[in-house]
This record gives C-alpha cells, structure tokens and sequence, in this order.
C-alpha cells in the first residue's frame, strides 16, 4: 500500500515541507519506518492515504523540533497546512499522471524541446543554438507546447472525473 500511495504521501510531505527536497525525503523515510512498525494499527476500513498523511505530519513536527532551527512556520501554522496538504496533494499526483501521458503524446519534435529544456536543463539560449533558431522562436515554441501541454492535462482530468 505504501508503494501505491507513495507520491500521493510525498507530495503531502513537500508541501508540509515547503518543497525542500532534502528535508521532504528525509521526512517521507521516517515516516515510512513509522509506518512500516504501526502497520497493525492501521484501520483497514479507513484511508491508507490519509492515515499516512497523519503520521507525515506528526513526523514533520518531530523532525522541525529535532533540528531545533530556526522555524519559518508555528507549529499551528503547519497544522493548518497538514489540513489544506491533504486534497492538494492528490490534485498534485493525479496533475503528475496526466501530464505524464499527456508527455507522451506530444510530437516528437515538442516532446524533445521539453526534454532538453527541463529534463536536460539547458538553457533557452543552449537549445536555441543546438538546433539553430532564435532564442525568441525557442521562447515561442516552448510557450505553444506548454498551452498544449496544459489544455491536454486539464481535459484528462475532467474526463477521469467524469
């Protein structure tokens, strides 16, 4: 189960987190151990994604206070974010799933712009020179793929809500 809800579980945690990489794996491996040993308490009648979250969130709390750092947020105030995390971070992974396929349908000339430019991390400038356009025709190219991009995850959404 843990396996099956993992993102869902991580992208709680970076939330929580406020996407700090290293301290959002961190997080989401205590919590896996936690997880791991009160698995016989889970209520299997309950929300393994919830129950999760729950012990994510008390994870958290433990971890802020163990590093005794300087905190950016009361303890209260992550409360509330715990709250809020939750639905945002299923509406994060099934946005994930769906741009994933939506990725996958691209041309293959769209698709290999988006994965030199996010994927390779080069530069708009880079790719501009890699395949010998303006960087104003990359910029453009780039910003007609994202709004395929989006238009594509959006209808796959609200087909799977449907």
């Amino acid at each position: 189960m843990l396996a099956m809800h993992s993102s869902k579980i991580m992208s709680f945690i970076r939330i929580l987190a406020m996407n700090r990489q290293d301290e959002s794996e961190e997080i989401f491996q205590l919590t896996s151990m936690v997880l791991w040993q009160k698995f016989s308490q889970y209520d299997s009648d309950g929300s393994f994604p919830a129950w999760a979250c729950r012990i994510a969130h008390f994870e958290m709390l433990k971890y802020r206070e163990s590093k005794r750092r300087f905190k950016l947020l009361s303890d209260e105030a992550i409360e509330s974010l715990a709250f809020a995390a939750f639905p945002i971070s299923s509406q994060v992974n099934e946005r994930r799933l769906a741009l994933s396929k939506c990725l996958e349908n691209l041309p293959d000339s769209d698709h290999e712009l988006i994965r030199q430019r996010y994927f390779d991390h080069l530069s708009v400038s880079e790719i501009s020179e890699l395949v010998g356009r303006s960087t104003h025709a990359i910029y453009r190219e780039l910003s007609r793929v994202h709004g395929v991009l989006l238009r594509c995850v959006e209808r796959s959404i609200s087909e799977g809500l449907q």
